[in-house]
């Protein structure tokens, strides 16, 4: 039987390293959980300043990998370990980028359709680590019953509680009750949950390691380059990204379009939107890519339409470091996140509401005119492109990582551990 990677001992928060655990199913190494890949590069951005960090979590991600699990674990330096001691559950373990990884290997591969009798064993073997350890932080998001209870053990551990807050969909303040910080992704999203709820949130900005998702070279101008368009969804706006498909298929027959699908697939909102194959002859589409750099090396424009209540998007940090302008809505944290650079514009008020519906040929007009123009005047697009990454270099993911340790570590302090 497998012991869990424990944290090392420790008595006080002065002269010594800062102990964080991360608990929840939720896999760290989910590409395409926005949230996970922000939470997994702020246990490795602490363990860099001297901090101690573990994540202990399951196999639990937005698009199950099946069979390609052991793979996908494998290919990120975690090994099979056995089963875990005192729990009949198999354990893949492994210390990645400073980060010790305890990682459950449940039956199911999707959060909500955990049984109740694995929760209960995530539950056990959790609190088990957690008496066994005592970390001084424990940062977690969710807000099913299992994230509660889980929540709850961290407390009775005598860890403090940090909830991060990365979307919008929240409706229950109860969530939030044991926490003792919750920190935001951005400052729209710290102020979306102060007008809903009542809550007050530390905006940390979204964590991401660019150096991981630059291109080694960018594509010349004479080679092909793209208008990309990442996770096809509804709410993400791919009606207004098809109505601008639709357009370049009549005016600009030199476009070309990449779309890079994750949980949205173009194939199920062409089907939705009634819209025929053939518009779709400028556009080369790829499935999910865990290795983002590569399509940013491609990349000459990326589109961020987004419908809904952006709460912020690593993707604009990913573009600014690679100096790709990026054309995006105004909504939400996207503003903010973008930093000044890439262009901004309106999304059409029924779209909002609807996030299906298709704008109209006036509507989309402001934005076909910023995307052509992007598109063929070399010189305003180098203006653009130059913007991007001077702002890039004010949005280091080390200056973040400082400001969240200096929060947690008065946050210990105020609880007297």
């Amino acid at each position: 039987m497998t012991a869990p990677i424990p944290a090392s001992a420790s008595s006080s928060t002065s002269g010594r390293p800062l102990t964080v655990a991360f608990i929840n199913p939720v896999n760290l190494f989910d590409e395409g959980n926005g949230a996970a890949q922000s939470l997994r590069t702020m246990l490795e951005q602490l363990a860099k300043r001297g901090a101690i960090c573990h994540a202990f979590t399951a196999c639990c991600f937005d698009i199950p990998p099946g069979e390609l699990l052991s793979g996908k674990l494998g290919a990120r330096g975690l090994s099979p370990s056995g089963k875990l001691q005192g729990f009949d559950i198999p354990v893949w373990q492994g210390n990645v980028a400073g980060v010790a990884y305890n990682v459950l290997q449940f039956r199911t591969q999707q959060r909500d359709q955990m049984t109740a009798a694995e929760e209960l064993v995530f539950r056990d073997a959790a609190l088990t680590w957690l008496e066994m350890n005592r970390p001084d932080v424990v940062i977690t998001f969710g807000g099913l019953l299992l994230d509660l209870e889980l929540q709850r053990c961290a407390k009775v551990a005598g860890a403090a509680l940090v909830f991060y807050l990365a979307n919008p969909r929240y409706g229950r303040r109860e969530t939030f009750a044991q926490a003792d910080l919750i920190l935001a992704n951005s400052a729209a999203t710290a102020e979306h949950y102060a007008q809903a709820m009542g809550l007050q949130c530390q905006n940390v900005g979204v964590f991401v390691d660019t150096g991981a998702v630059q291109a080694v070279q960018r594509l010349p101008p004479h080679l092909p380059q793209f208008v990309t368009f990442i996770n096809p969804l509804p709410e993400k706006g791919v009606a207004l990204f098809l109505k601008l498909v639709q357009r370049a298929a009549q005016e600009a027959q030199d476009m070309r379009f990449l779309v890079v699908e994750s949980r949205g697939l173009l194939a199920t909102a062409m089907q939705k939107l009634g819209l025929p194959a053939n518009i779709l002859a400028q556009t080369t589409v790829l499935p999910k890519q865990e290795q983002m750099a590569a399509v940013y090396a491609q990349t000459r424009i990326l589109l961020v339409p987004s419908f809904w209540f952006e709460a912020a998007g690593r993707v604009l940090l990913e573009a600014n470091a690679n100096g790709i302008p990026v054309l995006a809505s105004d909504r939400g944290g996207i503003p903010e996140t973008l930093g000044g650079a890439g262009r901004l514009l309106p999304i059409p008020e029924q779209c909002t509401r609807d996030h299906w519906t298709m704008p109209t040929d006036a509507q989309v007009q402001p934005w076909w005119e910023e995307l052509l123009t992007l598109w063929r005047a070399d010189a305003y697009y180098e203006m653009c492109s130059r913007k991007a990454r001077a702002v890039a270099e004010t949005q280091t993911v080390q200056h973040k990582a400082a400001h969240l340790e200096q929060l947690l570590r008065s946050l210990v302090v105020d609880a007297g551990r």
